[in-house]
């Protein structure tokens, strides 16, 4: 596969006031990643990142991440063709559970994304361990962090806090790019008796404030893109 490039879109004027308007706003953060908006509906998924009731919670989950200015997700499972599901099916594969090394080898990715998905699926247990994917939208100048990864029998929550990217990055404040993470839960899941999915977004701040404000994903990664991309972690 090509290697990745910088993603270096045109600096917009008056980035840092635009951006703070936007923060200030909590209605702005529907519009800036696929994640907002997309809480499960369980009675067993509890707000603020709190670890689901009879569940886990890691918040040092191994992670492949991929932020990607693509047409399609950077990370994906099947779909080779990267059709648009309907709204019923988009919101069930924002969050794939991939709970055996034969539903893992249907992952792919998109043109130009230079990620090791066969190393990071290859590094896992599946006898102990459970891969998570996910992917959302996130606007050009944030980044979301993902702060822990909760799961329980039939339920499996993860929770972010979404940040302003580093003022020496460039960016333009209209455009989105993807976001897309495996991520590695420390037990074994049965992906066929989850039947919840839960995920939350913090506007700003660090996880430690998400969850004292609830109370009161060592990650590793890559981002990519076919023109221009970056890679780091969490």
């Amino acid at each position: 596969m090509p290697r990745s490039r910088r993603f270096q879109p045109e600096m917009v004027p008056h980035r840092r006031r635009l951006l703070q308007a936007a923060a200030a706003a909590t209605a702005a953060l529907a519009g800036c990643n696929g994640l907002a908006g997309e809480e499960s509906g369980s009675a067993g998924v509890s707000e603020g990142g709190a670890t689901l009731p009879g569940g886990s919670s890691t918040e040092t989950p191994e992670t492949l991440l991929v932020r990607a200015d693509t047409p399609t997700r950077p990370i994906r499972l099947g779909d080779p063709d990267g059709a648009t599901p309907d709204r019923g099916e988009r919101r069930r594969r924002e969050l794939e559970i991939l709970d055996s090394a034969t539903a893992a080898a249907a992952l792919t990715t998109a043109d130009g994304v230079d990620a090791d998905v066969e190393a990071f699926v290859a590094a896992t247990d599946f006898d102990a361990e459970t891969l998570l994917l996910q992917t959302s939208r996130v606007a050009a100048c944030y980044r979301l962090r993902l702060c822990s990864v909760s799961w329980a029998d039939d339920s499996v929550r993860t929770d972010y806090v979404r940040r302003l990217r580093p003022y020496d990055e460039r960016c333009a404040a209209d455009e989105t790019v993807f976001e897309s993470r495996l991520v590695r839960i420390p037990a074994a899941v049965d992906a066929d008796a989850v039947s919840s999915y839960g995920s939350g977004v913090s506007a700003g701040g660090s996880c430690d404030e998400r969850v004292a404000g609830a109370e009161g994903s060592t990650g590793s990664g890559s981002a990519a893109t076919p023109a221009p991309t970056d890679g780091g972690g969490e």
